[in-house]
């Protein structure tokens, strides 16, 4: 391999560097939303049934919440842009700071919808990419404890 090669593979090498920071940097901040998203949804369940305070399951994501996630955002990005992605979770993270429990249980939080998709576009790929299947998955031991009472 000449040293042209070599610096030519390196350099294609380090220019993919950015774009995989970027991919990275959007997955962290939409597990950190989705997991601040799911604490309140949890939180405002718990004000409503007070007996599952202290009962809630974990809201972190897992490998499998990962994956799925990353799935989600190419597919997001495939149709709006990384431009469009990047505004969604800009929003998102604005929604999510001023969020309360009870929003989200009485449908009051709307934030999370690339612009150009439509809410049923955002769940079609959330469930193609298995997303809401891991969310119900996290939540079946507090729709279990709900049934109970």
């Amino acid at each position: 391999m000449t040293s042209l090669t070599l610096r030519a593979g390196l350099m294609a090498a380090l220019l993919t560097v950015p774009g995989i920071a970027s991919a990275q940097s959007q997955l962290d901040r939409f597990e950190a939303l989705s997991e601040r998203l799911t604490q309140l949804t949890l939180e405002g369940v718990a004000l409503q049934v007070p007996a599952l305070a202290g009962n809630l399951p974990s809201v972190e994501w897992d490998r499998r919440m990962r994956r799925a996630g990353r799935c989600a955002l190419r597919r997001y990005e495939d149709a709006v842009g990384e431009a469009g992605v990047a505004a969604m979770l800009t929003e998102f993270e604005r929604a999510v700071q001023t969020a309360q429990p009870g929003d989200i249980l009485a449908g009051n939080f709307n934030a999370g919808v690339p612009q150009g998709l439509t809410a049923n576009d955002v769940s079609s790929i959330n469930t193609a990419c298995g997303l809401t299947e891991l969310q119900t998955e996290q939540l079946a031991g507090v729709l279990q404890a709900l049934q109970a009472q």
